[in-house]
């Protein structure tokens, strides 16, 4: 079983992984087409908003997004990336991995790492209303790489997870518009990523995609209130030219990180 796997052991392994990872990602970005003019501001809640069925299955080893919001070691990432493992750690230099301990939410999408170690946090804006047709840049590791991918808000959909356990939320619908060079198929691993606006304030979490739709949804911003009670910091502005490289740049300071999860078989 995982728990009596030698420490260096396991560390090793995950290590070799990220290094051949590293060798495949390619850091040439698709730019995405200009952005359509803004449109309203996004409605309230209703009961008419679109409905989003997710299944969550047994919990399985793997890998997400997660993002510093504090100096004292906190992080942030969803729910599903790490409800259930056995161990946690996030990937904070070329060869250095850390244990994280994580705390999950049960009315949202989102979990809170403690760890050892700490980075700037992420600057955010969770007050403002959102207006349908603005720009989210989502920053993480899509299929266990560096990437990011570029969507235009659309609407307010309910998220209906079942399965393993069951939540019910409202989250924001994203038509996704561009994303990195090479990156085909599914996002998985980009779970738990920030999405940034373009002033590069944090408003939302990436929780889920409809590949076949191009859609991404993301917790909403208020449910983000609780974690942020310090006032936001300064933010360098995004655009749909130059954000594949403030996306590294990030990644490269830490302030965006690689979730691992590992779970116990029986």
């Amino acid at each position: 079983m995982f728990r009596h796997i030698p420490d260096w052991l396991f560390y090793g392994v995950v290590l070799a992984s990220i290094y051949i990872g590293a060798l495949l990602v390619n850091k040439n970005v698709e730019a995405p087409p200009p952005p359509s003019e803004l449109g309203p501001l996004l409605p309230s809640e209703s009961p008419r908003d679109e409905q989003v069925l997710t299944q969550i299955d047994i919990p399985r080893s793997g890998t997400g997004t997660a993002f510093a919001i504090d100096d004292d070691g906190s992080w942030l990432t969803a729910r599903h990336v790490v409800d259930g493992c056995t161990e946690v750690a996030l990937k904070v230099g070329r060869n250095r991995v850390i244990p994280a301990k994580a705390e999950v939410y049960l009315k949202h999408d989102l979990a809170k790492l403690t760890t050892k170690w700490s980075r700037p946090p992420l600057p955010h804006d969770v007050n403002s209303q959102r207006r349908v047709g603005e720009s989210g840049f989502f920053i993480g590791f899509p299929q266990g790489r560096p990437g990011e991918v570029v969507g235009n808000l659309i609407s307010r959909s309910r998220m209906l997870v079942r399965g393993r356990y069951s939540s019910d939320e409202s989250v924001l619908a994203w038509a996704e518009i561009g994303r990195t060079n090479g990156l085909r198929g599914p996002l998985s691993g980009l779970s738990g990523a920030p999405v940034l606006d373009r002033d590069g304030e944090i408003i939302g979490v990436v929780s889920a995609e409809n590949p076949r739709r191009g859609r991404i949804y993301t917790v909403a911003p208020r449910a983000l209130l609780p974690f942020f009670s310090d006032p936001s910091g300064e933010a360098e502005p995004l655009n749909t030219e130059s954000y594949g490289l403030q996306a590294d740049q990030l990644r490269r300071a830490r302030r965006i990180a690689q979730v691992f999860c590992l779970v116990e078989q029986p």
